[in-house]
């Protein structure tokens, strides 16, 4: 239920954002809000990543003023507030949060004093979903031992507000993800893996409202097939155009178990093994859904015995493992029931026939050696976007998870903080999310999770991290929710625009849905559009103060809002603006204070 403030609340509201946002274009690099006499930064989270409409969130704050008697509690639905209370000062405090289903909140928290002044404030946002598959937020563990602390790591990976947990290489063998105790059991490259951490993990995971799901390959066995007396048989499996067979040296010098051996997954009896032994996972352990994965495309592949993998509707022969992907996938979610189904087109070479199928998230992994059905590269920040937009397109609605490594196994220790807010920003305003935070507070560079802790985020790029995740929840009903794309032109006044995100331009593009036109500002200059970025060279963009801005639109602007994750502040601020007509059209035209990397305008 959401309910009407006083026109002066509103104001003294408007009026902070305000102060906020004329710091961001004197300051241009933002500070978190610290009490007046210098101590440390206040800090606000909520205790679970994701809530059912009317359940109570626990919010916690760290760092609270010693001389803080009460807080105020702010709960804004994009640029409405909704809730607004005063309670006595507490590290802990109840949240009842509203009915509406899949609605993302920001919340803002002021610690008071005795005479009511504001001693510091703090920020967080609050997701209310009855599911993750709408607005997923993914994340991973590998740390399977048993020492892992999986409480503290689901504690980190909350407030980052990840809903989705692929557990990695958890598994024994991966055509027998169950070992015969259970209690523990080597992987195929020897780690050990605690049943118990297991079991912790999910529940800890769960407890905090995220889904948890059992990584495997979806057509591989490792060698020991051949001797384990798994049942699977040497004939289902897929051989070259040339008839060597199509197998992949993960580790040779550990024997069998480190080379596995791929079969046609268009086989029914491969289908029916594979299927049954995912099943057992979930009779086993309190897994949510099953996350398939691949190699990629590899080329054409015939059955043992010479033929093809199987038939297309129209009864054409099948010879490449991505045109099978959709048979499958659909056969795969037929056979887990009601369980989450998420897939990895590698290089998103068959992207186009898993965005079709029965999954219930789509996730691929990019590459920059890979290329699109127009035969780009997905090397630049265009052909991901691009691949977003196919996506939801094609899928009727989903949001795509984006797994791209930045920094690729680069010797430095800490990650260019340019390249991940950059990604992030991009991802994010195109309508996906990504999958690059987990095991923690640890971040990915790389497609072997357990490397993730070569890399470290430092201070700031952590804080730039959790702002970005913030707005991605405040904000979901803008990003991924049914908008679909518009075509507009737009001028900054003495800057270049691009509509295809080139480097050294202020990429712009429009979307809108029943209600709402929303124009995201991708800050290039000074800067490329490459998204890799192994050598770690890429600039920070250059910031601008000041950006007199005309879009041209017929839409009937009543109020034009601007929010970015740049800032400390997450709550939009309305714009001053003026509409016109000149020989290209109706326009609205106003300044945006600031522009740092990514700035989000929505006119209602």
């Amino acid at each position: 239920m959401e309910s009407d403030i006083l026109a002066s609340k509103r104001e003294m509201a408007m009026n902070k954002i305000l102060r906020c946002f004329c710091a961001l274009a004197l300051l241009v690099l933002f500070a978190g809000a610290r009490s007046a006499k210098g101590d440390e930064t206040m800090v606000c989270h909520t205790e679970k990543s994701m809530y059912a409409p009317g359940e109570t969130a626990v919010v916690c704050l760290e760092n609270l003023p010693a001389e803080a008697t009460a807080l105020r509690a702010r709960l804004y639905s994009l640029e409405r507030c909704v809730w607004d209370w005063q309670l006595p000062a507490s590290k802990r405090f109840p949240l009842s949060l509203p009915d509406a289903d899949g609605r993302g909140y920001a919340l803002e928290v002021e610690a008071l004093d005795e005479q009511q002044n504001v001693l510091t404030s703090a920020f967080a946002a609050v997701d209310v979903s009855s599911s993750w598959t709408k607005f997923p937020r993914y994340g991973y563990v590998w740390d399977f031992t048993p020492s892992a602390d999986a409480e503290s790591k689901a504690d980190e990976m909350a407030r980052y507000h990840l809903n989705g947990v692929q557990f990695y290489d958890w598994q024994y063998r991966h055509h027998r993800p169950l070992a015969d105790d259970l209690s523990g059991w080597r992987d195929w490259s020897g780690r050990w893996i605690s049943g118990d951490t297991v079991r912790a993990y999910l529940r800890a995971a769960h407890d905090r409202g995220m889904a948890c799901m059992a990584y495997n390959m979806i057509y591989a066995a490792n060698e020991t097939y051949l001797t384990d007396g798994s049942g699977v048989q040497a004939d289902w499996r897929l051989v070259r155009a040339n008839g060597a067979d199509f197998t992949c040296d993960m580790d040779a010098k550990l024997g069998p178990v480190g080379v596995l051996q791929y079969f046609n997954l268009l086989n029914p009896d491969w289908q029916n093994y594979i299927f049954a032994q995912e099943n057992r996972v979930f009779e086993a352990f309190d897994f949510d859904g099953w996350h398939g994965d691949t190699i990629g495309e590899n080329g054409p592949m015939r059955t043992a015995d010479g033929g093809p993998l199987g038939y297309d509707a129209d009864g054409k022969p099948i010879y490449l493992v991505k045109d099978g992907y959709t048979a499958f996938l659909n056969a795969a979610k037929a056979a887990i029931g009601d369980k989450y189904l998420a897939f990895n087109p590698v290089g998103a070479q068959g992207i186009e026939n898993v965005n079709v199928s029965a999954v219930d998230v789509l996730y691929t992994e990019f590459w920059p050696w890979d290329r699109n059905a127009n035969g780009r590269l997905y090397d630049d920040y265009y052909t991901l976007h691009r691949a977003i937009l196919g996506a939801c397109e094609q899928s009727g609605g989903k949001s795509l998870i984006v797994a791209a490594y930045v920094n690729y196994r680069n010797p430095k220790a800490a990650f260019n903080p340019a390249t991940v807010r950059m990604l992030d920003c991009v991802v994010f305003a195109s309508g996906g999310s990504r999958i690059e935070l987990g095991n923690g507070g640890n971040m990915l560079s790389d497609e072997y999770f357990p490397a993730d802790g070569k890399k470290r985020m430092d201070d700031g790029l952590r804080s730039a991290v959790g702002r970005l995740y913030d707005f991605l929840v405040a904000y979901e009903n803008l990003l991924r929710d049914g908008q679909r794309p518009v075509s507009r032109t737009v001028r900054l006044e003495g800057l270049p625009v691009s509509a295809d995100g080139r480097s050294d331009t202020v990429w712009c593009f429009a979307k809108a849905d029943s209600s709402t036109e929303i124009y995201h500002f991708l800050n290039l200059t000074g800067t490329d559009d490459g998204w890799r970025d192994e050598e770690q060279t890429k600039k920070p963009p250059i910031a601008h103060e000041n950006v007199k801005t005309r879009l041209y639109t017929d839409y009937p602007v009543r109020e034009v809002w601007l929010a970015s994750p740049d800032g400390e502040s997450p709550l939009p601020l309305p714009l001053e603006f003026q509409t016109g007509r000149d020989a290209n059209g109706a326009y609205a035209e106003f300044t945006q204070p600031a522009l740092e990397y990514w700035n989000l305008i929505f006119l209602r």
